[in-house]
């Protein structure tokens, strides 16, 4: 980040995910877009969403999956929640970053099949190694709902609950919630043993191992999910 804390080890999950994107969710490589760092920033990031994103987009046929670590914040008024590219600033919340309903609403104007996003980010204004992103910040209580503005085919995990800090892992470099998804898409998640991990699995197996870990640093940490928890999120031989 240019203007605010370090997210730790938020570029490592997004490589680890856009490797896991190719290898396990069988994504050609170009089909798969990957900023971080410096590259992550707004215009880059509107810019993959309005133009490469929606030239992939065959309508009604596309699934799109979405992975963003890193800082997000709530708006003044506590109302909407935001994601911070590498060049935003947060005193300046509408100008510089980007609003998660708008994301929502921009990938919607194509028409994908589905969308499943997954977001290893917080809104409580406290970054991974419980630095403050704004000088003024104080504890607040968040009004934002977290399941609003979200389109029916849109599936959203998110990292945390939305007055909770997202943690990351020393010993993995990795955020806590960006590891062990990957570890449950992997099949860990698979409590049946039948070859799918609906989302519904995927979340228990998150909420168990990285509330557990969470605690372990002397945090609540509960990975959230708006959307079917019945519906196949991976299916694997």
């Amino acid at each position: 980040y240019k203007n605010i804390p370090l997210a730790i080890y938020a570029d490592n999950d997004a490589k680890m995910f856009s490797d896991f994107a190719y290898r396990s969710l069988g994504i050609s490589r170009d089909k798969i877009k990957l900023l971080i760092n410096e590259t992550a920033n707004y215009v880059e990031i509107k810019k993959t969403i309005k133009r490469w994103l929606q030239n992939e987009i065959i309508n009604g046929e596309t699934d799109v999956y979405l992975f963003f670590a890193g800082h997000g914040l709530v708006s003044d008024n506590q109302k909407d929640l935001y994601l911070l590219p590498y060049d935003g600033e947060p005193s300046l919340l509408d100008d510089t970053s980007i609003k998660r309903s708008e994301l929502f609403s921009i990938i919607s104007e194509s028409s994908p099949k589905s969308v499943t996003a997954f977001f290893d980010t917080c809104y409580s204004g406290i970054s991974r190694d419980e630095k403050m992103l704004l000088a003024s910040a104080r504890p607040i209580r968040i009004v934002a709902d977290d399941q609003e503005g979200i389109p029916d085919n849109f599936t959203i995990f998110s990292a945390s609950q939305l007055d909770q800090i997202s943690s990351g892992l020393k010993e993995v470099k990795h955020g806590i919630f960006s590891y062990y998804l990957m570890k449950g898409l992997e099949g860990n998640a698979d409590f049946n043993n039948d070859n799918k991990i609906t989302n519904g699995e995927l979340l228990s197996y998150m909420d168990e191992n990285v509330s557990q870990k969470a605690s372990a640093l002397g945090r609540q940490q509960n990975p959230s999910l708006a959307g079917d928890p019945n519906k196949v999120l991976i299916s694997y031989r």
